[in-house]
């Protein structure tokens, strides 16, 4: 779900996020927004092909977006 969008470079970080947002997607959206900000990407690039999903889980992960805007300048 995440990785170097160049091989062996640390300049954009990707994450796709298909399908349906539910649970399991907002864990491991979650897990790749953790480690984006831990190796410290200065780029996020950020794909989503969803129909939609639950609520609570789409807030959760649009909150941990909002975090690391703050913390690491996207």
């Amino acid at each position: 779900m995440i990785w170097p969008l160049k091989p062996n470079s640390r300049k954009i970080a990707r994450i796709e996020i298909t399908g349906a947002i539910a649970g399991s997607t907002r864990k491991r959206v979650l897990e790749a927004l953790k480690t984006v900000e831990e190796r410290k990407f200065p780029v996020l690039l950020l794909r989503i092909d969803s129909p939609g999903g639950t609520v609570g889980d789409s807030q959760e992960i649009y909150s941990a977006l909002r975090r690391l805007r703050e913390k690491v300048k996207i």
